[in-house]
């Protein structure tokens, strides 16, 4: 279904947020922004002597890297183990073709982590973040909004709060990766209306009512654009601009039916400790760094290579 896109003011007003920020929830959790969500186990490493010092890999392309990235580079993929957890380094697993499918995008995660800076501990944390099995959540959506195939080989999740600046900076971003794999990439919206905005929960009511005469994307959108008019009155002009029944749309907007889809996706939000808006899950790793075209970009492209292996 062809959705409009926001309008270019929005981008523009929103483009000097803080990436990576987010809208707090007074209600849930008070784990600071970026932060760990919950306790993960101590990774071993390995060291070099262990299956010898690895420093040539085939798909590995470190030509934007300095000498001494290289050498961080390097020594980090032959201490840390397989992300299959095998007894033998990264390096080890993507040089030989183990079986493991992982060890190769991740090798190719670490360099980006090095390339931007990241000190050594930093960069290792983020690997375990990203690959590490007991990171992996099942993110129930039954019933959300979704936009792409059902059985693409990638979803992203997003919790989301109408009233939240920075979801409505992302927004644009989300779209724009949507469009680098087309057929391949599965949106879901999840409503996590935060407490300390007054007009959110009427908001994504409304977006649920219009779903429900077929027009959820084209509502999603109208709202995020218009962020700052989010009154009744404001709400029912967006819906008469889409041509919605008035009647049944008023109706729907009240019903115990999509008030307790919100509290399904909000109860959801809190199984997983979300503590702010917005938070994104793909393929159920919850993604921490900032929300930037080529970073979502190169986190999916991952994880279709390790889908294709």
């Amino acid at each position: 279904m062809a959705r409009p896109r926001l309008a270019w003011c929005v981008v523009l007003v929103l483009a000097g947020l803080g990436l990576g920020a987010s809208c707090r929830n007074n209600r849930v959790g008070s784990s600071p922004d970026g932060a760990a969500h919950s306790v993960r186990p101590d990774v071993p490493r390995v060291t070099p002597s262990d299956h010898g010092d690895v420093t040539e890999i085939a798909g590995i392309d470190l030509a934007d890297l300095s000498a001494s990235e290289r050498e961080s580079f390097w020594s980090l993929a032959n201490e840390e183990l397989s992300t299959c957890g095998e007894p033998y380094s990264l390096a080890v697993c993507a040089r030989d073709r183990r079986p493991c499918r992982t060890c190769l995008p991740a090798l190719r995660f670490l360099s980006r982590m090095v390339r931007d800076g990241r000190s050594r501990d930093d960069a290792s944390e983020q690997l375990r973040l990203r690959y590490n099995a007991a990171n992996a959540a099942q993110v129930n959506t039954t019933g959300a909004p979704s936009h792409g195939p059902d059985a693409a080989p990638v979803t992203l999740v997003e919790f989301s709060d109408y009233e939240c600046p920075h979801c409505a900076h992302a927004i644009p971003i989300i779209r724009q990766v949507e469009h680098d794999f087309p057929g391949r990439l599965r949106v879901v919206h999840m409503n996590f209306p935060l407490s300390g905005h007054t007009h959110a929960l009427a908001a994504a009511r409304a977006s649920l009512a219009a779903g429900r005469q077929g027009k959820f994307w084209e509502m999603h959108e109208l709202l995020f654009t218009n962020q700052r008019s989010l009154e009744t009155s404001d709400i029912n002009r967006y819906a008469q601009q889409l041509g919605l029944d008035m009647a049944r749309f008023r109706a729907d907007s009240a019903s115990p039916e999509v008030e307790a889809a919100i509290q399904a996706t909000r109860r959801e939000g809190e199984r997983l400790e979300i503590s702010g808006t917005p938070t994104i899950f793909i393929n159920g790793r919850r993604y921490e760094l900032p929300i930037e075209r080529p970073m979502l970009r190169d986190w999916i492209q991952e994880d279709l290579d390790a889908a294709a292996h």
